[in-house]
């Protein structure tokens, strides 16, 4: 059988990037859509010069290497990693504080109005639309008068202000929170920043001379960190969702400095 030992090769995408609990190797989380990656690496060089100044060699020390690439799409996983944070996921023990606003429309003669969930704060605030604006606004109280309306927080049923639709149909705009057991949530908080993780970026090579052959590509980084410097969110339908790692070799293996591994296998 011949040797497999391969040089030049078409990198034809990277396909997907794992990362990793440092300690126990659990997966923390995936991403599958990379575009523009890519792995720089970099060192520090100073020169020993002689007494007149010739160069006589560089030393270099200091060696880096960062992975940076363009999700495209925005990933939850991703940004809480970023801010280093853990997504909330909600369940029916444990739910997710949301919030909402509802327009609802009030026929004429209609003396309430009921919300879609069940509020969780004290809603003091609801306001009339008026040529799809906002109206006057009116104040939670004890009783319906021509200024206040009443909430009741169980039903999330709103009496509204007393012939506040006697004339003809109208609108209310409410703002309101309320929970929920089917959302996510990602906090960033000032005072915490990424951990370290193990990553794992799978590609596919090509043959450069039969481009049929396709091969098996790995960079497997034993330590790496998210830089946090700079992240931004592009909130619009064609958003991308940018990161880079800064891979570093353990401290404290005094026998692997290792920053990275490149795997090319049939």
């Amino acid at each position: 059988m011949a040797t497999f030992n391969k040089n030049e090769l078409i990198l034809d995408r990277v396909r997907s990037l794992a990362a990793h609990d440092l300690s126990t190797g659990e997966l923390l989380y995936r991403l599958t859509s990379l575009e523009d990656p890519s792995l720089q690496c970099t060192s520090e060089g100073e020169e020993i010069a002689d007494a007149i100044g010739s160069v006589i060699t560089t030393l270099y020390r200091a060696k880096k290497a960062t992975f940076s690439a363009t999700n495209s799409l925005i990933s939850l996983d991703l940004a809480a990693a970023q801010f280093g944070a853990k997504k909330e996921v909600a369940n029916s023990g444990k739910k997710i504080t949301d919030y909402a606003y509802e327009i609802i429309s009030v026929a004429k003669g209609t003396e309430e109005a009921t919300l879609k969930n069940k509020p969780s704060n004290d809603i003091k605030y609801i306001y009339s639309i008026a040529n799809n604006e906002i109206g006057e606004s009116y104040t939670a109280g004890s009783t319906a008068s021509t200024t206040e309306f009443v909430i009741n927080k169980e039903t999330g049923k709103i009496t509204l202000p007393t012939d506040f639709a006697k004339d003809a149909d109208k609108k209310i705009y409410v703002e309101y929170e309320y929970e929920t057991e089917n959302a996510v949530r990602v906090s960033n908080k000032a005072s915490e920043f990424p951990s370290s993780c193990s990553v794992v970026i799978y590609a596919y090579f090509k043959d450069k001379c039969n481009d049929g052959l396709t091969y098996s590509g790995k960079i497997i980084c034993p330590k790496a960190k998210l830089n946090p410097e700079q992240v931004e969110l592009a909130l619009t339908s064609t958003g991308k969702h940018a990161f880079e790692f800064q891979m570093m070799k353990d401290y404290c293996d005094e026998e692997n400095d290792e920053l990275f591994s490149l795997i090319v296998s049939e």
